[in-house]
């Protein structure tokens, strides 16, 4: 098949490129995925200045330069160009590519973390439309990489688009610059000095550094305050019960209340996910098909909130259906719905309004992840049309949330 050629001739442009007895690069080699697929932007000095993104995919890093660096702005396309695949070991590289060899220049790590693909990578970059989450220390929510030139791969035009989607994460150019406003490396947090590749012939000389214009903001990218270590336990916010809805409907979303089980899913930093009860029973081995779900979402240290259910021949939530099938240990058919994001890649977000946890999550629990688990649809209709909806198909009510509150 194509993609196993493919897949073994990964690394073989990346070594023809280098001499290892000069370059500090390692020479690595292709590595089974191991858990959540991680990803890297390196910053490099080279005749110019670029960025460096790398996607792990089938044993390798696949590469592009993007020479202007990326962008939360969705209305920016960026450039990047595929180059060849880079071993997994390149992603904590950090040096002085020394001059004579293959991007000669600085090379510093510029982000790092982990990524989501929405669907099967492989076909994506085939195809030349590859649609991603990114879980980094800088980038954050949903992203696109799309190949210009039709949907046939072509390996003479590698160029593609870097497109930020639109969602919580996204943010105006002329508000916010990412690579200016953060433009270290996560490793040692300080700036490192620029150092262009040398050149055998006399260049002109340079034009002074251009100041951008983007405003400077003070809130930072990421969503939520970094996490010492992921909690062991979590207690779910509880509803209280209200005869009537809210007098003043607005800044409220509403839910479909579910009859089921509440679930809380933990997630640690190797991708391992185990189930709990609102009162902390494990209940892992009891609903491996949703924790096999929620591992195909390739998560790492996050927590998600949710109700189990089984589904009635109505369509709505069955709950004597739900025990029926833990009675008989047929829980295959059950499923998740998510509602809230407490904890996020190692970041606390239960201080954040819920409607910035709720876009997080649902760029992460996408419509096609299946019937065993879905996201929580919110509603801005009348409560009291809701209700009387809700009841009408077989729910149980609403839930309403404030929609700025934590």
């Amino acid at each position: 098949m194509a993609s196993r050629k493919l897949f073994e001739d990964a690394l073989t442009r990346y070594r023809e490129k280098r001499n290892f007895t000069r370059t500090p690069e390692p020479e690595g080699t292709v590595e089974p995925a191991a858990g959540a697929l991680r990803f890297v932007i390196h910053k490099h000095w080279a005749t110019r200045l670029h960025y460096d993104l790398r996607l792990e995919c089938e044993g390798t890093m696949k590469s592009w330069a993007v020479p202007k660096g990326p962008s939360l702005d969705p209305r920016d396309k960026r450039m990047a160009v595929q180059v060849e695949d880079h071993p997994i070991g390149y992603n904590s590289f950090e040096g002085q590519i020394p001059p004579g060899q293959y991007g000669a220049g600085r090379v510093v790590l510029w982000e790092r973390g982990h990524w989501i693909p929405h669907s099967d990578p492989v076909a994506g970059l085939r195809d030349g439309h590859l649609k991603f989450t990114l879980q980094g220390e800088k980038l954050h929510g949903s992203w696109a990489l799309v190949r210009m030139g039709g949907k046939r791969f072509d390996p003479k035009k590698p160029a593609w688009l870097l497109i930020k989607e639109r969602d919580s994460a996204a943010r105006p150019a002329d508000e916010y610059d990412v690579t200016e406003a953060l433009p270290d490396s996560v490793n040692t947090g300080a700036a490192a000095k620029a150092k262009p590749a040398p050149k055998t012939v006399k260049q002109a000389p340079s034009q002074p550094e251009r100041k951008s214009t983007a405003k400077k903001s003070t809130k930072s990218a990421p969503l939520g305050s970094p996490l010492k270590a992921l909690p062991q336990t979590l207690a779910p916010q509880l509803a209280t019960l209200a005869n009537a809805p809210p007098s003043d409907g607005a800044g409220w979303i509403y839910e479909l209340k579910f009859d089921g089980y509440r679930i809380l899913a933990r997630i640690d930093a190797h991708g391992a996910v185990r189930l709990f009860t609102r009162s902390g029973n494990d209940w892992t081995d009891k609903l491996a098909s949703i924790a096999d779900a929620i591992k195909a979402l390739g998560l790492c240290s996050t927590w998600l909130d949710g109700e189990l259910t089984a589904t009635g021949d109505n369509g709505a939530p069955d709950f004597q259906r739900l025990q029926n099938a833990f009675d008989r240990a047929a829980t295959t058919d059950l499923v998740y719905t998510v509602f809230d994001l407490p904890v996020y890649a190692g970041r606390d977000l239960r201080e954040e309004p819920l409607l910035e946890r709720r876009a997080a999550l649902e760029a992460l629990v996408q419509k096609d992840a299946g019937e065993i688990l879905r996201f929580s649809a919110a509603f801005a209709a009348r409560a009291a049309d809701l209700v009387a909806s809700a009841c009408k198909i077989g729910f149980e009510g609403v839930i309403g949330k404030r929609a700025d509150a934590p």
